[in-house]
């Protein structure tokens, strides 16, 4: 009788809870492994939704797992420096103790140390460009006047209505620099991943300067309301819905694995020009046909190496997807566009870094 109870014990199936406990308990004996295959996973998920949204898979799997351990540690990397860069200035207004308990003068004057930082940081840019002859700098200067002036009258302001100051006038007007340097920090992260490097509208624009604004406000808000630890959580759950939500809005769902692709090297950031063999320069003559590119295909009739200007969309594998935008009647990029795969055997990629100016040049193009 006892072995007949023993046997049916022995033949209960394994109920699902417990294989979960036994590949969790597994999984802690040894973690750097079971990072790696957490890593893999994220990096081959984020390089999946990149091809599908490009309708291209390489051939080679396994360049795509090579791949994409480092995707999920250059997706990882962003996403911390970017939670950093968002508490930086709160960071650094507490530890300036700048803050104030008057009901009065809330929300806190970061706001105003933000916006006076942020406008010294365009006005400097756009000096260096108006000093060195570039196109467009009133784009930054005038920007960044208005956001120095605003940013610095608010500043005065709640400086002037504080009561019962702690430090002498000259300390915290150095420990308001300070918070102007590191409110920059927010605006150069949005911007680096809002603002596309392709394709970029004024919506874009908008967006960006509307979810800049949003993140100054609601830190000056959540200093008076939430203790550090709680911003910290609260801007790393909030930071991932935003990277995902907001390219949404503006129609470009896939920017997110799309600009990790751009980190890692597997997609081009801008058009570049490539030298390819005589047949794979044939290919792509034969698949324009009639079409014409933004900039003609050069193939040499005797054979040699052929010049093509095209976006790389992947490198990775033994074929790689380029993208020749179409020359027409409409501005560059609203012409549409051909994709070709061509065998990555032979292909060399050309860039032309611009000698920096002269130093007696670039004082002397203002006079």
């Amino acid at each position: 009788m006892a072995q007949t109870r023993s046997s049916q014990e022995d033949e209960k199936p394994i109920q699902p809870m417990d294989l979960l406990k036994r590949l969790l308990r597994y999984m802690g004996a040894i973690p750097w492994v079971t990072l790696g295959a957490i890593g893999t996973g994220c990096g081959v998920a984020l390089l999946y939704f990149y091809f599908r949204s490009i309708d291209f898979v390489p051939a080679d799997i396994s360049a795509i797992l090579s791949a994409s351990l480092f995707v999920a540690l250059l997706a990882t990397a962003f996403y911390l420096y970017t939670v950093v860069s968002l508490l930086l200035p709160l960071w650094a207004y507490r530890e300036a103790g700048l803050d104030d308990q008057n009901e009065v003068l809330r929300p806190s004057s970061l706001w105003a140390l933000q916006v006076a930082g942020t406008g010294a940081f365009l006005l400097f840019v756009g000096y260096q460009m108006w000093r060195d002859c570039k196109p467009s700098a009133e784009y930054l200067v005038i920007p960044g006047t208005i956001l120095l002036l605003v940013g610095g009258a608010g500043w005065l302001w709640y400086d002037r209505k504080r009561a019962g100051h702690q430090h002498p006038w000259w300390r915290r007007q150095l420990s308001a620099l300070n918070v102007c340097f590191f409110g920059t920090f927010p605006f150069l992260a949005l911007f680096s991943f809002l603002y596309p490097t392709q394709g970029a509208d004024w919506g874009h624009l908008g967006v960006f300067v509307a979810v800049w604004l949003l993140v100054v406000l609601g830190s000056s808000t959540l200093f008076h309301k939430m203790p550090l630890w709680g911003c910290v959580l609260l801007v790393m759950v909030v930071t991932p819905l935003f990277m995902v939500s907001i390219p949404g809005v503006l129609g470009r769902a896939s920017h997110l694995p799309a600009f990790v692709a751009e980190m890692a090297g597997i997609r081009a950031t801008q058009v570049n020009e490539l030298r390819v063999p005589a047949n794979t320069c044939e290919l792509i003559q034969g698949a324009l046909g009639t079409a014409m590119s933004v900039t003609p295909v050069t193939c040499n009739e005797g054979g040699g190496w052929g010049t093509v200007h095209a976006l790389v969309l992947s490198n990775l594998g033994d074929r790689w997807l380029i993208e020749l935008p179409l020359a027409g009647s409409q501005p560059q990029g609203r012409n549409g566009a051909i994709r070709i795969t061509i065998p990555d055997e032979g292909v060399h990629t050309v860039r032309q870094i611009a000698a920096p100016p002269a130093e007696e040049k670039a004082a002397g193009c203002r006079t």
